[in-house]
Parts: C-alpha cells; sequence; structure tokens
C-alpha cells in the first residue's frame, strides 16, 4: 500500500511538471533552398555584396550526441557538422528508428549569452535530400542538465529562429533531444543541417553618423566613410566602411534617453557608464534582472553630442521589447578603429 501511495505520487508531480514545460515556436526558413547555389555567388571574385551568411553569427565552441549515423562514402554525419557553418554537412541520429529520445549537446566554453538560436533542421544538402530524410519536429530544451522548454519547428528548409526564454545562469551546454519528427519520404534517419546563434545587429531604419551627414545603414557601401570616436582623446575622426552585414531577427529592444532611440538586438553592445562597452543581454544577466525594463534604473549610456562634438552620457529613459520581423544590418568592420555612431549612439563593430 505504502509502495503504491508513493507511485501514484511519483507520477503526478512528474506529470505536473511536464504538464507545465514552456512550449515555444519557431519562426522563419524556407521553403526551398539551394545552397550550393547560394555559396557559389560569395565565391564569385566579382561579388562586392556582404560576405557569406554566416558572417554575423557565431557557432557553438564543440558539439556532441547521444548517436551518430555511420560515414556513407566521403560524407559523415557526425555532431562536428553542427557548429561548421556549412549547411550542406549534417549530423544524422544513428538509431534504427526515427530518433526519438536522441539528443545532441552544444557546448559554451564561455557561456551562452544570447536571446536565440537557429537551427537549419533537416538534411539540407540539397532540396532531394531534405525531403527523403526526416526532420525534427519537436525537442526537448535543457539547460546544464533541467528541463527549460519544448520547442516545435517547421517543416522548411533555410535557418528558423527560437527565442529564448529568459536564462539568468551563466549556462554552459544545452541539450536537444528528439520527441516527434517529420518523418521523411525514403529514410527514417533524422537530421539536423546547422546551430547557430545570431550576433548583434541594428534594426534597418538606423542612421549612421558619417561624412555626408547620415545615412541609413541600409544603404552604407564600402565607399562610405563614417564617423568614429577616439576614446582616449574624446575626439572624433572618419573611417572607411571595410563590412557591413546582414541579418533577420524576430525581437528587438529600443533604447530611449530623453533625446535619442535605438532598435537593436539584445546583443548589441553599447557603452554604459561606469561599465564599458556590454550588451543588454549581458547586463541583464550579470544583475538577475527578471526583464529588460528592469536594467534601465540609473543606467547612463554614451551618446555623441553632435553641436558640442563629443561623447556624453545620458540617462536611459526606457528599454522596450519590440517583437516582429526586422531585417537588421552591423558594420563588420571599418579600415581604422571600432567604435562608430548610430542614431547618436556609441557603439562598435562586431
Amino acid at each position: 500500500m505504502i509502495k503504491n501511495t508513493f507511485l501514484i505520487f511519483y507520477l503526478l508531480l512528474t506529470s505536473c511538471v511536464y504538464a507545465q514545460t514552456r512550449t515555444i515556436y519557431s519562426k522563419g526558413g524556407e521553403s526551398k533552398v539551394n545552397w550550393v547555389e547560394i555559396m557559389s555567388e560569395y565565391e564569385d571574385p566579382n561579388y562586392d555584396g556582404p560576405p557569406f551568411w554566416y558572417a554575423c553569427i557565431m557557432a557553438p565552441s564543440s558539439t556532441s550526441a547521444s548517436s551518430s549515423l555511420s560515414p556513407q562514402g566521403k560524407y559523415n554525419y557526425y555532431a562536428k557538422n553542427l557548429n561548421d557553418y556549412d549547411p550542406k554537412t549534417a549530423w544524422v541520429e544513428g538509431k534504427s528508428d526515427y530518433g526519438i529520445g536522441e539528443f545532441i549537446d552544444l557546448n559554451y566554453e564561455y557561456g551562452f549569452s544570447h536571446s536565440e538560436i537557429t537551427i537549419f533542421n533537416g538534411y539540407q544538402r540539397s532540396y532531394q535530400s531534405w525531403l527523403d530524410n526526416s526532420r525534427v519536429k519537436k525537442f526537448r530544451l535543457y539547460t546544464d542538465g533541467r528541463v527549460l522548454c519544448d520547442v516545435i519547428l517547421k517543416d522548411v528548409m533555410g535557418g528558423q529562429t527560437v527565442l529564448m526564454p529568459e536564462i539568468n545562469d551563466n549556462i554552459k551546454k544545452l541539450r536537444l533531444q528528439i520527441l516527434e519528427v517529420y518523418k521523411g519520404n525514403k529514410w527514417k534517419d533524422v537530421a539536423i543541417s546547422e546551430i547557430h546563434h545570431r550576433g548583434c545587429c541594428l534594426n534597418s531604419n538606423t542612421l549612421i553618423s558619417s561624412k555626408e551627414n547620415e545615412i541609413n545603414i541600409k544603404e552604407i557601401d564600402k565607399e562610405n566613410k563614417v564617423l568614429c570616436i577616439d576614446s582616449n582623446k574624446n575626439s572624433a575622426y572618419f573611417s572607411k566602411v571595410n563590412d557591413i552585414v546582414s541579418q533577420k531577427h524576430y525581437m528587438l529592444l529600443e533604447v530611449s534617453t530623453s533625446k535619442k532611440a535605438i532598435q537593436l538586438t539584445p546583443s548589441h553592445p553599447l557603452n554604459f557608464k561606469n561599465i564599458g562597452f556590454s550588451s543588454l543581454y549581458e547586463l541583464k544577466k550579470k544583475n538577475n534582472f527578471s526583464s529588460y525594463e528592469e536594467i534601465s534604473k540609473d543606467l547612463e549610456v554614451l551618446i555623441w553630442n553632435e553641436k558640442k562634438k563629443k561623447t556624453e552620457f545620458q540617462k536611459i529613459k526606457e528599454i522596450k521589447v519590440i517583437e516582429g520581423e526586422f531585417e537588421t544590418f552591423t558594420i563588420k568592420k571599418i579600415s581604422d578603429g571600432k567604435t562608430y555612431i548610430a542614431n547618436g549612439f556609441v557603439t562598435v563593430t562586431y
């Protein structure tokens, strides 16, 4: 009787825990992608556009998996394919069925400090490979051993973004465990081609201070010279843009002072008084804030005073979370220095 009572209590407790597991749905993706064609465009010596698709992203430090399909000919299916910046390679689980319960571990040497991850679902070497092999429909996400949420992925190619729930710990490992799959036309093997997190970016409406007054960031090219700051002398100079990259994001922060406002990703750095350059995501984690709105209390950010031609700190009035689908850009490299002005805020290349 005691054993039965304990068993019933355990089952009720377990069911309550899993019933409360949060479910998140991915965003983005494309119905069909030809990666061979896309990558060949960037290998053209006459191409003068933004760098290849991974220019504004970072992959996990290392990856591992509960199982992997054995190599076949010149192709292997190890977990290392998840962070090799190549969507044409893939990790494929090694079980004989649909891989339910199999998992991958994403390891972050310096901790996970990003608000979203992007997953390239299925074997995206070609559209036919993607159709023939199975894809993940639902996985359970663990952070350092504890359940964080369940994630529902779309049955699409390309990269789909998962907005992460609030994480206040210094996460070193994310585990993705397969719960449900989309069945392939030919194979039971379940594949994922790539996992990464997107870096810092600014909304496409951002104005960059330059030699030609202010230029919308999406119109900047390698001929423009942007206004840069020498922090040691608190003086300005102009420097040529070398690289600018673009990404799509689904959540931004709007930071406002009494006179200025900017929309940027949580990972994009600004210069804060008594702190220096840091992202709002990092500040939120370090101070264990429960929301981004809390961060604005007594926080001052460095701005460029155009009239006085010098930098000064202004009190942050509000930080707002905005969700949607945003085209974003970031200046990846300038010829001299790293610091430039965006909507009057002092920021740095990524």
